[in-house]
């Protein structure tokens, strides 16, 4: 049974709650205005392009059916991974959890999280912050602070944090 554009509206709403995140700050990970990711959540949009919603959908952990991913996540271990391709000096997924919930990033470490932020797929790094926020006990609306800082502070070129 396929669910309706204003049923994924409410699970997106749901979600994007759940993970501290304001409706302009979904639409700029997802790429879409503002106003679509609301006009969604209040079941008022008529039309949304597949890919556009896959998209949305992945930035927030939720399957085509609007339902929370099956599988255990792994998003740090990944995020860590990812971050770590290129450099001899390995960022374990327990670092990364360490430096987004504090907003410390050791010298050593501040080219990885270039990487995250800057090459790494946005799904995963939200993914990331949000298995973080539940490992750490700390608010995702405070990670998301600290990765937007370690942002702007790297000077990252993807606008999105």
């Amino acid at each position: 049974m396929f669910m309706k554009l204003h049923e994924i509206g409410d699970q997106v709403k749901e979600a994007r709650a759940a993970l501290g995140l304001t409706q302009a700050q979904v639409a700029k990970l997802a790429g879409l205005s503002r106003t679509t990711v609301n006009q969604l959540e209040s079941g008022v949009l008529s039309d949304l392009g597949y890919s556009k919603l896959l998209n949305l959908l992945a930035i927030l952990g939720l399957d085509l059916d609007a339902k929370p991913a099956k599988g255990v996540s792994k998003a740090l271990d990944i995020a860590a991974r990812t971050a770590s391709t290129s450099y001899g000096l390995m960022l374990s997924s327990s670092q990364l959890k360490e430096i987004l919930g504090t907003g410390i990033a050791p010298a050593e470490y501040q080219p990885h999280l270039m990487t995250l932020l800057e090459e790494t797929p946005l799904p995963i790094v939200v993914k990331a912050i949000h298995e973080a926020a539940t490992a750490s006990q700390t608010s995702t609306r405070t990670i998301m602070r600290n990765v937007s800082k370690f942002a702007s502070d790297l000077h990252i070129y993807r606008k999105v944090w």
